[in-house]
């Protein structure tokens, strides 16, 4: 009966039983029948000499032919093989006239019998015969000649050289790892448009690392065990002829988003970010500088998303080197050079599951050490952990000898199922800032992942497999990494502002938008280069001109321009400096006595307004400004709070103000103190377990009780109190084009109101209106009369807004602090213009 193939490299026989893997298309094991045909003496079938009564003259093996091991000892083994007796070899003078060969018969037990005699002989010599075996392939088996019995070679797969070939190396394209990607991508997509049931949809990211892992480390394995080496040249000029053309044309767009369209003041931060991301180093960048993924201020860059890619590839870097070294050694004979191979991929396999899980406990320790989010995020350290499980299960793969079974194909569909959907439910149910992710979660969703990988490739027509094989999913999927890289810089331009729109239709604007551009980028550029159909001249002398003239496009557009940007970490610093810095010399006019010493204090916009040319220019008038505010802490107290779309907790410190209050009026006895707040409260709290916000009578009125604390304590030593209003921010679209609530001029003028009230409650409490100052009828805006009034942020106080609101209240503090009864008896406004 003719055999038959079946998936995986294994030949269908009548006695399917002792079938194994094909090595890599030019051996197989024969089954029972077969062996039984074969009359072939095994010292022919073994690559001995033609003999002289004209037996068959075996085909050299392909290691042989390619020269795969190189050392010039084909004919010495072979020699040496001729040489060894064997008890069930005849020579060809001593074979007996044939007569016609009979059709093969079922296996009696007689000839079952001889067989096993037979076997002891061959068990006598089998070191020998595997090491023959494995270098020379088995001809096309013969009928039997009559009274000669076949001789069953030994068929442990482990032995056979390229035994593990048709496991790992046949996996070619699989169009459901491009439906993978396609799914990963789009759940990135759908994070950053802002839809509400994708919370978790920046994990899209490990997903692409996994399967980053897994192909990569497939590749030099398959590479290592063919050919007994690595070529690291040749494979870092593959990864960057696919990932860098993309890249450099999206580096000169954003040096024209820079130029013509970003804030002057992010234009410094984005000359940086390029820079990191020509290099491949932006996740450092970005984990080091406090552009935090989830931050509440800084406009976000535009290649913030390329973290990711400096992460790939810095392991496309590494780990290449890390399974060289492990494999560099080859050993002159095949039977040391299998024991080699085995070594070096159980090596591999350690290293890539060890190297998993300390990444996963470098991001717990910095967790534990209260280190902020972003670094664990962004950290090559502490996110190589989804590559290293995505190599580890390449290497698996790649140490197993025999291919899956019909009935583990069966349950590695279940589950790829259950891997596809706890996948979908991570995305859709878990916040990127949720605390397990960063204890062990990354790692966990890699192993899920990883999962729905294995049964992609080793159960490739499960039901999974089918889905994500769809034509639609395969071509998001072959176009997947200009999608990711183009998506977010078209949403950061593309703004409801820009574009009049929101809601479905600014997202479709931009789908559509990010799909042309990307379509261009693949036709164009990526496709054409990575299939050498775009050949370079002189690629040695073209590559660095082109790397340089990117470079030279970058700082032409970002030259000239100077940032107005505070990073959390620069206003921890500027914190720190108003806490240790002395204070501004004091003009004292004659006969006035001792300086007017002044308490300000608040949140960080009250921060920058004190720490600025305002307190020079009270110091000018004889006021002596102390600082008392801390950062991200207003008089709400206890509550979760939103910001950005993003739920988190109040900034630790924050419940103890009353203390700090009642210490630095001890400190001080300040004549006058100023309190502005306002930033916090106007963003939505978690209070009893529910969501409120400013505007609601409960939370209204807890805010009423927080002021009337906050001028008591601030008073308790004799000192005036005086209220600063809070000014306009900035509004903020979230992704999907709408504003965010807390950025709304409604819940800032709604908290002014409840300031006056409290001011009202307390005679001898001042109102001092700043926000006809810095935004005139409650409009915010970034500059007047040529000066600006703000940070790009759109909250906090830049040095021109705070003269300009020097200049229009310092005479109102003077008059207040030296005890005007008139002034103080009622609450106090300037106007909007400086005074």
């Amino acid at each position: 009966m003719a055999p038959r193939r079946r998936r995986g490299g294994t030949r269908l026989t009548s006695n399917d039983a002792d079938t194994v893997p094909l090595a890599s298309g030019d051996r197989q094991r024969r089954s029972s029948a077969e062996q039984q045909a074969d009359t072939t003496p095994i010292g022919t079938r073994l690559g001995g000499p033609r003999s002289p009564a004209g037996g068959p003259q075996p085909r050299r093996s392909t290691t042989e032919r390619e020269g795969h091991f190189g050392d010039g000892r084909g004919g010495a083994d072979r020699r040496l093989r001729d040489q060894a007796p064997r008890r069930h070899e005849r020579t060809a003078t001593e074979r007996r006239p044939e007569p016609p060969a009979p059709r093969p018969e079922p296996r009696t037990q007689r000839a079952e019998h001889r067989v096993r005699r037979d076997e002891a002989h061959v068990r006598r010599d089998e070191a020998r015969v595997r090491r023959d075996e494995a270098r020379v392939p088995v001809p096309t088996p013969q009928r039997p000649a009559a009274g000669r019995d076949p001789v069953r070679p030994p068929t442990r797969p482990e032995d056979d050289l390229d035994a593990t070939g048709p496991v790992l190396a046949p996996l070619g394209h699989l169009p459901a790892l491009d439906g993978l990607r396609a799914f990963a991508v789009m759940a990135v997509i759908a994070y950053h448009a802002g839809i509400s049931w994708m919370p978790g949809g920046l994990l899209g990211v490990d997903t692409f690392f996994v399967l980053s892992g897994f192909l990569i480390t497939g590749l030099l394995i398959t590479e290592y065990r063919n050919t007994r080496r690595i070529d690291l040249r040749s494979f870092w000029v593959r990864r960057s002829r696919r990932l860098m053309p993309a890249l450099l044309v999206l580096l000169i767009g954003v040096a024209a988003y820079a130029r013509w369209i970003a804030s002057p003041g992010d234009v410094g931060t984005l000359r940086l970010d390029a820079l990191s991301t020509l290099l491949y180093v932006a996740n450092w960048r970005f984990a080091l500088s406090d552009q935090s993924y989830f931050n509440h201020f800084s406009a976000p860059s535009p290649l913030l998303h390329t973290w990711s890619l400096s992460v790939e590839e810095q392991f496309y870097v590494l780990w290449p080197l890390v399974v060289f070294l492990l494999m560099r050694h080859s050993a002159r004979t095949v039977d040391r050079w299998r024991r080699q191979r085995q070594k070096a991929q159980s090596l591999a396999l350690t290293v890539a599951v060890l190297g998993a899980e300390a990444s996963a406990l470098v991001g717990l320790a910095l967790l534990l050490l209260g280190t902020d989010p972003s670094r664990i995020y962004y950290g090559t350290d502490s996110r190589a952990q989804a590559l290293l499980v995505g190599a580890a299960l390449a290497v698996w793969r790649g140490q197993r000898t025999r291919p899956i079974s019909a009935r583990a194909r069966s349950v590695m569909s279940v589950v790829g199922c259950l891997a596809g959907v706890a996948m979908i439910v991570i995305w859709t149910t878990v916040s990127g800032e949720n605390r397990a992710l960063y204890a062990g979660g990354f790692l966990g969703v890699a192993v899920v992942v990883m999962l729905l990988v294995a049964s992609l490739v080793e159960a490739p027509e499960g039901p999974v497999s089918k889905v994500l094989a769809l034509a639609p999913l395969t071509f998001i999927g072959r176009i997947s990494y200009g999608l990711y890289l183009w998506h977010w810089p078209v949403f950061l331009t593309l703004t409801a502002t820009r574009t009049g729109t929101d809601g479905v239709v600014l997202l479709l604007l931009r789908l559509g938008v990010t799909l042309a551009i990307t379509l261009a980028s693949f036709h164009l550029v990526e496709d054409p280069i990575r299939r050498r159909r775009i050949r370079l001249p002189n690629p040695r002398l073209t590559v660095p001109a082109a790397f340089g003239g990117v470079l030279a496009v970058i700082l032409v557009a970002t030259a000239g321009t100077s940032a107005s940007v505070r990073t959390p970490a620069q206003l921890e610093a500027l914190a720190k400096r108003a806490a240790a810095s002395p204070q501004p010399a004091v003009t004292v006019r004659p006969g006035t006595g001792a300086p007017i010493k002044v308490l300000l204090g608040g949140d960080s916009v009250a921060l920058t307004l004190g720490f600025s040319d305002f307190s020079t220019m009270a110091a000018a008038k004889g006021i002596e400004i102390h600082d008392f505010s801390k950062l991200g802490c207003g008089v709400a107290r206890g509550m979760e709070r939103r910001v950005l779309g993003e739920a988190g907790p109040t900034t630790d410190g924050c419940d103890q103000w009353p203390q700090r209050f009642a210490q630095r009026v001890d400190e001080v006895d300040p004549a006058l103190a100023l309190l502005l707040v306002g930033r916090w409260e106007v963003t939505d709290q978690l209070r009893d377990g529910r969501w409120t916000h400013i505007g609601d009578p409960a939370f209204d009125a807890y805010l009423g009780r927080e002021l009337d604390l906050a001028i008591t304590t601030l008073g308790a030593k004799g000192a005036k109190v005086a209220l600063l209003t809070t000014p306009i921010f900035k509004p903020t679209e979230a992704p999907d084009g709408s504003i965010y609530p807390e950025t709304k001029a409604t819940r800032v003028e709604r908290f002014n109101v409840l300031l006056r009230e409290a001011a009202a409650r307390h005679p001898g409490t001042s109102v001092i209106d700043i926000t006809s100052v810095l935004t005139p009828g409650n409009k915010y805006v970034d500059e007047l009369d040529g000066v600006r009034l703000r940070d790009d942020d759109g909250v906090h106080i830049s040095n021109g807004g705070a003269r300009r609101i020097g200049a229009a209240i310092i005479p109102q503090l003077l008059r207040i602090a030296q005890g005007s009864a008139a002034d103080a008896a009622a609450p106090q406004t300037v106007g909007a213009g400086p005074g």
